[in-house]
């Protein structure tokens, strides 16, 4: 195995990263793929940058050291590649101002960002999960196109109050209930499935199909 040149203690910072080739990225100038290069390092060396975890706090520390919570949550430099990640996605994906505001009053489908139509209760517990959080990123945006929607006001009134926004659409409400009765064995056999794509991703590095 080639010597690995990775400087682990970048966790501790967000503004560059070490290659393992040895090479120096400024995240601000990475463009996407270099981006997904950096995640599949951070993946693959976790240990590493586990190991070389420094916060301030030292109870996140041991909290982080004892596997109660994932380095990606509160690591600096993790933290930066996602928002980064998150930034090119959603230029060239969809953004919330993409969104028709009519799909977040519904209950049964979600178009994604490549424009196909999945029924909500069809999805994994793991892309549920993974569009709530979309939701809950995006309130602010969403918010905004649905106030400058041409909409009844029958229309406006099927979104509750609620913290984020988001949270008090229709298309939210569904994906929670939906969460909330997941069964013990669907999420037993969507864990399985996110072990396989784990074992894929470090043997290919990159993610498999859903």
């Amino acid at each position: 195995m080639a010597r690995i040149t990775l400087d682990p203690e970048d966790v501790n910072q967000s503004v560059e990263v070490t290659l393992t080739d040895g090479r120096t990225v400024v995240l601000a100038d990475a463009d996407a793929r270099l981006l997904r290069r950096v995640a599949r390092q951070l993946h693959t060396h976790r240990s590493s940058y586990e190991a070389a975890f420094a916060p301030d706090d030292e109870a996140t520390a041991r909290r982080v050291a004892d596997g109660e919570v994932p380095l990606a949550e509160v690591a600096p430099l993790h933290r930066r590649i996602a928002e980064l990640l998150d930034a090119a996605a959603a230029r060239g994906g969809r953004g919330p101002s993409a969104v028709d505001p009519v799909e977040l009053l519904q209950t049964r489908t979600w178009t994604s960002s490549s424009g196909a139509v999945e029924q909500l209760d069809e999805l994994t517990p793991t892309h549920r999960r993974n569009l709530r959080a979309w939701l809950e990123r995006s309130s602010d945006g969403l918010r905004d196109r649905f106030d400058e929607a041409d909409l009844t006001e029958r229309q406006r009134g099927q979104v509750v109050d609620a913290d984020p926004w988001v949270a008090g659409t229709p298309v939210y409400r569904r994906l929670a209930e939906l969460i909330a009765n997941e069964s013990p064995l669907e999420q037993a056999r969507d864990q399985a499935r996110q072990v396989v794509r784990h074992l894929e991703y470090e043997r290919q590095g990159r993610w498999p199909d859903r």
